[in-house]
């Protein structure tokens, strides 16, 4: 078994932890899947030999200079948000911020008192040990951070913009991924600091073996798929400032927008005509003019609708977020509502909620519209704005009977921070670790088609009103991902708890 000799060099905790801090700010925000497999070394050379204190001040340093990052759209956008100076994005990266060293130099230090030490000093154990204990750490910090998707964290996130690297996604999801990129991090941080240089075969062999087999998994989905009924959608972005309010003096431009987009929709004759979140700013009505008008203009090529419209609760100024499928002669077929809201933004924390300029005291919360949405073509599975972070939202919507995917957003209120190409990422894990095409449709974010292969057929961004079409074919299968969706944290789990049992009987010589 590989071993490496110790090194008796002490850290400089602060600059190499902030270092790390600061390259994996570059390899989540700009989706880099090749700085992905070394971002955590720094980092890491510290948490390899280094103390139990010094690991958690290596996590908290590298927290921080992460959050920077990470959350510097904050400031901005909550000016933006709420129309005020820039309290609340400050307070919102501070309290971010800290939450971030909190939770890293918790990781940090929890795995510091439980890595394995001495002579004997076993390469595999460490790297199984820290993989699985950060996949288990992402996975309860997804749980704790439901309403705040800005505070999720997965290692392999990155791989999300390489065409093999996100193909494990459909056999164990993100985790599997995140799994791999920490152990192949902590293998070259292990390498560098014992100076072992022909330790970095090992890490390099690994990610050769892990990219070959996303191409084979890709290539076999691809010959294996069966056919499926063709479906062509027409992508509606009307891309108006989310900022804009309809009143007496923007009303008829702002509907005349939509009708000219209704019209160039129903010229292409496709069979859904799918709209962006919010697309028409008010609750649903039967007899909404605005909504009979574009039901005139499509009529003739019979389009069924998939709309992003508000629903009335019964509680004064709370609304369902909601999709509305509307058939050709104005029945609505299917309705779906957002399940997960934006704490503090959609949906009040303790009655607290930010004063959003353009929300008219408005709040939101979920719905009973929970399954997939029933149109003429199949059924739908609908994710709204930040509903494409969660993998349990588009995995219950497969296990429901959906044949493909949409993903209904505005990301106008933060369209120039790397936040819109992450919800388009976030799109492509679901297309495959479900293996359905995947339309996405965001008011001046990313719109385009991902197909189930995690091919990205197109991928645009504009400022001004589009209609584009995309052609998606149905596919009923369900993956390992959908059929046994916690596999790749209970093996962490079984992992964690197998070292740890060695451990205790002191296999390894572990310093006591």
């Amino acid at each position: 078994m590989l071993k490496f000799k110790r090194s008796v060099l002490r850290p400089r905790t602060g600059g190499r932890a902030l270092l790390s801090g600061l390259l994996t700010t570059v390899a989540i925000t700009q989706f880099s899947p090749v700085l992905v497999w070394c971002c955590f070394v720094p980092l890491f050379t510290l948490l390899s030999t280094g103390s139990v204190k010094t690991a958690v001040k290596a996590g908290v340093y590298f927290g921080a200079a992460l959050s920077l990052g990470l959350f510097f759209w904050m400031i901005p956008g909550a000016s933006r948000f709420t129309g005020h100076p820039t309290l609340y994005g400050w307070l919102g990266l501070v309290v971010a911020g800290t939450f971030f060293c909190l939770f890293f130099g918790l990781i940090s230090g929890v795995f510091s008192c439980l890595k394995w030490r001495g002579k004997n000093h076993l390469v595999c154990i460490d790297t199984l040990l820290i993989s699985s204990f950060f996949c288990l750490g992402e996975a309860f910090l997804e749980k704790i951070t439901t309403g705040g998707p800005w505070l999720r964290f997965h290692a392999g996130f990155p791989l999300a913009a390489s065409r093999y690297g996100i193909q494990p996604a459909a056999w164990l999801g993100v985790y599997g991924l995140s799994f791999v990129v920490v152990a192949v991090n902590y293998l070259f941080s292990l390498a560098i600091r014992r100076k072992a240089w022909h330790g970095l075969i090992l890490p390099a062999g690994v990610i050769v073996l892990y990219l070959a087999s996303g191409y084979l998994l890709k290539l076999h989905f691809e010959q294996t798929r069966p056919a499926g009924k063709r479906i062509t959608v027409a992508i509606l972005t009307e891309n108006t400032p989310p900022e804009t309010k309809w009143n007496d003096q923007t009303g008829n431009q702002l509907a005349q927008g939509l009708l000219r987009l209704s019209r160039q929709a129903a010229a292409a004759k496709p069979d859904i005509a799918l709209w962006s979140e919010s697309a028409i700013p008010w609750t649903y009505r039967k007899d909404d003019d605005l909504v009979a008008a574009v039901l005139k203009n499509t009529a003739p090529a019979g389009l069924t609708h998939i709309l992003g419209m508000n629903t009335v609760t019964g509680k004064e100024n709370v609304v369902y977020n909601s999709a509305y499928v509307i058939t050709s002669d104005g029945r609505v077929s299917g309705r779906y509502d957002k399940q997960v809201l934006l704490s503090l933004i959609e949906e009040p924390v303790g009655g607290l909620l930010l004063p959003f300029m353009s929300s008219g005291g408005y709040s939101a919360m979920p719905g009973p519209g929970k399954d997939p949405v029933l149109t003429p073509v199949g059924k739908a599975g609908i994710l709204i704005c930040n509903e494409s972070m969660q993998q349990e939202l588009a995995r219950s919507a497969v296990q429901k009977g959906a044949v493909f995917l949409c993903n209904l957003s505005n990301d106008g209120w933060f369209s120039d921070s790397y936040l819109p190409g992450a919800h388009f990422y976030n799109a492509r894990l679901r297309a495959v670790e479900t293996r359905k095409d995947m339309v996405v449709n965001s008011n001046l974010g990313y719109s385009g088609l991902i197909r189930a292969s995690g091919d990205i057929n197109f991928m645009q961004k504009t400022d001004h009103p589009t209609v584009a079409l995309a052609s998606i074919e149905e596919n009923r299968s369900q993956p390992l991902a959908v059929r046994y969706p916690w596999l790749s944290l209970y093996f962490c789990l079984g992992l964690v708890l197998a070292l740890l049992i060695l451990r205790s009987l002191s296999i390894g010589q572990p310093t006591k």
